[in-house]
């Protein structure tokens, strides 16, 4: 979905052995920057956006995938950041293993604030499964990795990656709206034709919507 827009730019219907993943996609090039939450954070999504040229702008994981220096030594990330104050930020170069080739990216770290660490141990912990002690220190901090060069600063690349939320926002509208998540069908191409009837009375109701949208500084004789 395109962040500026929020047009979908694709999606894909797959069956229930396929993950969510950046190779799910195609539509991508050089003017793209893709962002996503844990779930897209693989070497081997990395691999599928150097493809196509695009950048990226990843929340990282626990254990995703190793890091190293310069040097070739592994990188312990929850380390490089434990001297963060709460809101500050902080950043770090590394290298992954790609392949057997090494690619420099950048890691970059915003610690919480502590009403919100709080409020993300406890989603963890309402979960239903194991918090490890890695998965607590994670939640202090947003963590993302990123292709972009040091010309977009830290704060930058953090901010972006914050805008995310509006693209979890439209997919929340939609489920709730118009029940996007229920499937009455199971049938690959039933199911492509309830989904583009459902898509073409999002739209129209999205179009009605901002049709009706004036400023009340406009002036009158308006409806």
């Amino acid at each position: 979905m395109n962040l500026f827009t929020l047009e979908a730019r694709e999606f894909a219907i797959t069956d229930g052995e396929t993950g969510e993943k950046l190779a799910n996609f195609t539509k991508l090039g050089p003017q793209d920057i893709v962002l996503g939450d844990r779930a897209y954070c693989t070497l081997a999504g990395l691999e599928h956006l150097k493809e196509y040229g695009a950048d990226y702008v990843l929340r990282m994981r626990g254990r995703a995938f190793n890091l190293y220096d310069e040097k070739g030594e592994k990188i312990d990330i929850m380390k490089e950041f434990s001297g963060l104050m709460p809101l500050r930020c902080g950043e770090r170069t590394a290298w992954c293993d790609k392949k057997g080739e090494k690619e420099m990216v950048r890691i970059c770290a915003l610690r919480k604030d502590v009403m919100n660490e709080w409020k993300g141990l406890q989603r963890l912990r309402s979960s239903g499964t194991h918090v490890s002690a890695l998965r607590e220190e994670y939640n202090k901090y947003v963590i993302v990795i990123t292709s972009l060069g040091k010309e977009v600063r830290t704060e930058q690349v953090l901010d972006l990656y914050r805008t995310r939320w509006q693209i979890e926002i439209a997919f929340k509208r939609l489920k709730s709206l118009f029940r996007y998540n229920e499937m009455p069908a199971r049938k690959t191409e039933n199911i492509k034709t309830w989904f583009y009837g459902k898509l073409l009375l999002a739209a129209l109701c999205e179009t009605l919507v901002n049709t009706g949208r004036f400023s009340p500084s406009a002036g009158r004789g308006r409806e």
